[in-house]
């Protein structure tokens, strides 16, 4: 399995509203797309910062869900635009993350 880190800052007072945005909207049109949703995070203390993670079979498998997630005209016409109102465009941070030998995760 390959897990993705996503790191997002949120536009100021827009958390509440970003966290129902994903929460109803978002993470349920990746999963239809094929997106394993492992967790989806806010940080207490930090108004400003949203965290998920995703996980894939292998690169493959990522690279093809991706391109089905932000090639799609509804990322174009709905998705996009509406993170790009609610996030801060220089808040994005993507990690990919290797499960060490003792998690369970696998």
């Amino acid at each position: 399995m390959i897990y993705e880190l996503r790191e997002y800052r949120i536009q100021p007072g827009c958390l509440e509203e970003f966290v129902r945005f994903m929460d109803e909207e978002l993470l349920p049109f990746q999963a239809g797309k094929g997106v394993t949703v492992v967790g989806s995070f806010t940080v207490p203390g930090d108004p400003s910062r949203y965290v998920w993670i995703r996980a894939f079979a292998d690169e493959k498998e990522r690279e093809r869900v991706c391109q089905e997630v932000y090639g799609s005209a509804e990322w174009e016409g709905r998705f996009g635009p509406r993170c790009g109102d609610l996030m801060e465009a220089e808040g994005l941070q993507v990690s990919l993350l290797k499960p060490t030998p003792g998690s369970k995760l696998r």
